[in-house]
């Protein structure tokens, strides 16, 4: 079975589970999932696609209009899915009616984007019950994407000098990464004094004396690779040292605590124990700590009263902070053991959490 075929079973179940009659997937992300990595963007901006997947019990579509259907079909390699087209004249929820057959019919359909096919939303959890485990040939694009991010953040990092501005290192991200093929989702660089300011620093025409934070969240074939990186000019300050071993023994602590079944909130309390007990309680509230990902940045962010659980073949990428320095990964849990699909290279300092079998590697702070 192809992993199309497998997806569209998938889909098929959740119709039965759910009493539709078919589904229409226009995001990015589903049509990502569904098409096996297919790419039905053109806007970059956008999380919205040009181009949707139609599935009901007996049919698979592609449904896009004259402009894009053909360049869809033949290099998104989408031949578990039957070409509907119509003219770019016409919106693609009108074109989404005529498929189904009539506005009766689709009242037993349902959409992922009802603000432009009028229907309604998808029901239920669609990520949750669909989408979060991954298959065996997503997890190797996954651990090739989490490879490629790495170079990437390592190679610019290496690359900084002072005086360089933020706007100068994110171009150097992006460039990077599509030369890769793959897209800039966020991109988040801090130098100096912005990294102890703020946890979501977009880029700005600050020049670098000491110390920078580089973020990507890297997108290829629909999959997001989230890390973080810092580096120092310089012997960092102990202050700061002594900062990013906490907050590595917090995201250790969410790691170890990362098992399938548990459920996200639990987890997320964990993690809230550790900054408590590395003597930095209230941090936890100046940042969300990340969660489950995938075909999202966060499928969804996890909060202390988060009853859903994790899954096994589940995407994972924490994100603790305490001001000043935040430590990042991405890793997949295979039959629940934990594999960091962007782990930094053994040129990387690093430091180790813990010993023995529960011993954790963490990037450290590059000092150059």
């Amino acid at each position: 079975m192809t992993e199309s075929s497998e997806k569209i079973a998938k889909v098929r179940a959740y119709l039965t589970q759910h009493k539709l009659d078919g589904i229409v997937l226009n995001s990015r992300a589903n049509f990502a999932w569904l098409a096996g990595g297919g790419d039905n963007h053109v806007v970059s901006q956008s999380e919205r696609g040009f181009g949707a997947l139609v599935v009901t019990a007996r049919s698979a579509w592609l449904l896009a209009n004259r402009i894009e259907v053909d360049r869809l079909h033949t290099e998104e390699h989408l031949t578990a899915f039957t070409p509907k087209t119509f003219a770019w004249t016409e919106p693609i929820g009108d074109a989404a009616i005529k498929l189904i057959g009539d506005k009766v019919k689709a009242k037993r359909f349902a959409t992922d984007d009802p603000e432009i096919i009028p229907l309604q939303k998808l029901p239920g959890d669609f990520n949750d019950e669909v989408r979060a485990r991954l298959c065996e040939a997503e997890i190797r694009r996954f651990k090739g994407l989490g490879r490629d991010c790495a170079v990437v953040i390592e190679t610019v990092a290496r690359q900084l000098n002072p005086g360089d501005s933020e706007h100068q290192a994110e171009a150097d991200l992006a460039k990077h990464l599509l030369a890769r093929g793959i897209q800039p989702y966020v991109l988040l660089v801090a130098f100096d004094e912005r990294i102890r300011r703020y946890r979501h620093p977009t880029p700005v025409q600050n020049h670098l004396r000491k110390c920078a934070m580089l973020v990507v969240c890297g997108q290829r074939n629909g999959l997001i690779a989230s890390l973080t990186r810092l580096v120092h000019f310089g012997s960092p300050a102990v202050d700061l040292a002594q900062r990013h071993e906490k907050v590595c023994e917090v995201e250790a602590a969410l790691w170890k605590a990362t098992v399938p079944g548990a459920a996200w909130g639990k987890v997320l309390q964990v993690g809230i124990d550790a900054y408590k007990k590395a003597g930095f309680a209230k941090e936890w509230e100046l940042h969300h700590q990340g969660g489950p990902t995938g075909y999202s940045g966060r499928d969804f962010l996890v909060t202390p009263d988060e009853k859903r659980k994790v899954q096994d073949f589940q995407a994972v990428a924490w994100n603790p902070s305490i001001t000043g320095t935040k430590t990042e990964d991405t890793f997949i849990l295979e039959n629940g053991q934990r594999t960091v699909i962007t782990a930094c290279s053994p040129e990387w300092p690093s430091l180790k959490i813990g010993s023995g079998k529960d011993q954790i590697v963490r990037p450290g702070i590059l000092v150059r």
